[in-house]
């Protein structure tokens, strides 16, 4: 294991929660690998984690391996789980959080990122109330909204408290990424492989054409935050792709 230099002194590593492995399971893997923490998905107001008996989040609190909630949310959504996925947040104690926006019940129009950045400044009221960080995920060309520079420009110059999450794996090209970093440089980090003529690809690291050492030494240079490797593979995939970020980061 590479031992973190000063600077990596604020950046934490995360592994994506698959929901069909078992939890104990999981945990056993990121303590192996020396992951800080695992992103857990919340959906449809519930705990994604396959094995538990509920109440899931009383399972996993007292498993004692930190955690950060991931939800997908519909844009109304943010009214009909939000205050329930706040709560969970405080119920875990790490006053953390990503939202990544979907928009797959209706039609995406010309009015849905301005829609999305209403649902953004009253979501950040109730999170600043109650002293969340939150963070919202880019999407990908798949998802239409919330992907251009010009869409990203809508959401943060309505508000200023919510963090960017940046998918890595979403952009089309450097110049793609380039232009969503000049936007608001993000606090959280999503990571995979991906094939540039590819629209959507969560890959294992040593795949696809994303040069991570690059991307942290000349667009991500000074990062901090968290990192959380968001990768479909078996476990020899994910323990590679863990040791390649861990030397990206050293050129953060």
């Amino acid at each position: 294991m590479l031992h973190r230099k000063e600077s990596w002194k604020m950046i934490r590593i995360g592994r994506g929660g698959l929901w069909n492995n078992s939890y104990k399971d999981e945990i056993f893997f990121c303590k192996k690998n020396h992951f800080d923490f695992i992103q857990i998905w919340f959906k449809d107001g519930e705990l994604l984690v396959n094995d538990l008996p509920s109440p899931k989040e009383e399972y996993i609190k007292k498993a004692g391996f930190p955690v950060i909630l991931h939800a997908l949310f519909e844009p109304d959504d943010f009214e009909r789980y939000g205050n329930r996925l706040l709560d969970l947040v405080s119920f875990f104690g790490d006053k953390e959080v990503i939202v990544h926006p979907v928009c797959k019940k209706k039609a995406v129009n010309q009015r849905t990122e301005y829609e999305l950045a209403e649902h953004v400044l009253d979501f950040s009221q109730k999170a600043k109330a109650r002293g969340i960080l939150w963070y919202l995920e880019n999407n990908s060309v798949l998802d239409i909204f919330h992907y251009k520079k010009e869409d990203l420009e809508i959401v943060y110059k309505a508000d200023s408290y919510v963090e960017q999450l940046l998918d890595i794996a979403h952009i089309d090209n450097y110049q793609h990424l380039e232009d969503i970093i000049s936007v608001k440089f993000p606090r959280c980090l999503h990571a995979a492989g991906k094939h540039f003529a590819v629209p959507h690809e969560h890959l294992p690291l040593t795949c696809g054409d994303i040069d991570y050492k690059l991307v942290f030494q000349k667009y991500l240079h000074g990062y901090s935050g968290r990192i959380i490797l968001e990768v479909d593979g078996s476990g020899e995939e994910m323990e590679a792709s863990k040791r390649i970020l861990d030397e990206a980061v050293l050129y953060a």
